[in-house]
């Protein structure tokens, strides 16, 4: 598999998407978190999706050019109406006014709705962590990608609907738990498909509900399902997606699974100042001796390490700091996307 550079990728990125008609802050703003996608390791949000946004663009259900609205406001709330732009340009705006809004206020709960894919949680709420924050983003499909099955379905019924937390951390990254309320995010099946591998049992069922370990018993046709988290507590993974769906789906006004046919995010956004709430100095000694006392468990046998939420993502950032690899396949469609479009890609 050929490895590039983060730099060389976000400028490949940008130079498509703006062949494909969006401004420039626009196309770089997009490059730049899928590409980051990549350097902490969920490469199922990363590049690879820079042929599906393009496809998205030339069916016209993304609008390169839209400009966000909006729609009502408060001084701790407000609705964001993203019209069917680029979903990391509308989160972009969303995290920025929560944290002035929690500045001023000691809370802020921002609703989006009208966007497009908004790419990795974890972006939003890292930036809001780093500036002292707590962030707390729920995300459902809009009403739509109903590819997860109910807890004892066998045709999907719900969203992977991801949840994140950002939390700030003394002398470190900050803590970020960011996952999809589905045993796994939809593009990590892409992934496997493209490298012609299996993915691991337990992740997806076929079109009959028996467990399946084929990429293309989930694609289909007939299409299969992706199960929720928890094996065989998978109930509590499809409670919780019950509830990212309402309040992602529902309070945003993007509408509830099975209501819409259009691919986006709807999004509840959580902002809290810490220091509304207890002296930052008294935070972050908590936090300090929580992960002190949580990894001074002994280790289980095959063990090494204990981690806490957010490392793995910041260690993989240092580990393909000097480039990483692109799946062939991926790396083939950005170039087709490149060649039909008429992008000057730079030279590698």
């Amino acid at each position: 598999m050929p490895i590039f550079k983060s730099t060389y990728l976000e400028a490949c990125a940008a130079a498509i998407f703006s062949a494909a008609g969006a401004p420039l802050d626009k196309a770089q703003r997009v490059a730049q978190l899928l590409v980051e996608s990549n350097l902490v390791g969920h490469d199922s949000h990363g590049i690879i999706r820079v042929a599906q946004y393009v496809a998205t663009i030339e069916r016209g259900e993304i609008d390169p050019h839209a400009e966000i609205t909006v729609e009502s406001e408060t001084d701790a709330s407000a609705v964001l109406d993203g019209h069917w732009g680029f979903g990391q340009v509308v989160m972009s705006q969303a995290a920025s006014m929560a944290v002035e809004k929690a500045a001023r206020c000691g809370v802020a709960a921002l609703t989006v709705r009208n966007a497009n894919h908004i790419g990795r949680l974890g972006s939003y709420v890292e930036h809001i962590a780093n500036r002292g924050m707590v962030g707390l983003l729920f995300a459902n499909m809009h009403g739509s990608a109903a590819c997860v099955v109910p807890w004892g379905g066998r045709e999907g019924r719900l969203g992977t609907n991801p949840l994140a937390a950002g939390l700030p951390r003394p002398n470190a990254d900050p803590i970020v738990l960011d996952m999809t309320t589905s045993v796994v995010a939809e593009g990590k099946i892409r992934i496997q498909q493209n490298r012609g591998a299996s993915v691991p049992e337990g992740w997806i069922i076929d079109a009959d509900g028996e467990s399946t370990t084929d990429p293309a018993a989930f694609y289909g046709p007939p299409r299969g399902g992706l199960l929720p988290f928890g094996g065989a507590a998978g109930h509590k993974g499809y409670g919780l997606s019950v509830l990212v769906e309402i309040l992602g789906g529902a309070l945003s006004g993007a509408g509830c699974a099975g209501s819409g046919s259009r691919n986006g995010n709807g999004v509840l956004l959580l902002v809290i100042d810490i220091e509304r709430f207890v002296p930052m100095e008294s935070y972050m000694s908590e936090v300090g001796q929580l992960v002190e006392f949580v990894k001074s468990s002994p280790l289980s046998p095959g063990y090494t390490e204990i981690w806490v939420p957010g490392e793995i993502e910041s260690r993989e950032r240092a580990a393909r700091s000097e480039g990483f690899e692109v799946d062939e396949q991926t790396w083939a469609e950005v170039v087709a996307c490149a060649d039909r479009l008429g992008a000057e890609l730079p030279a590698p």
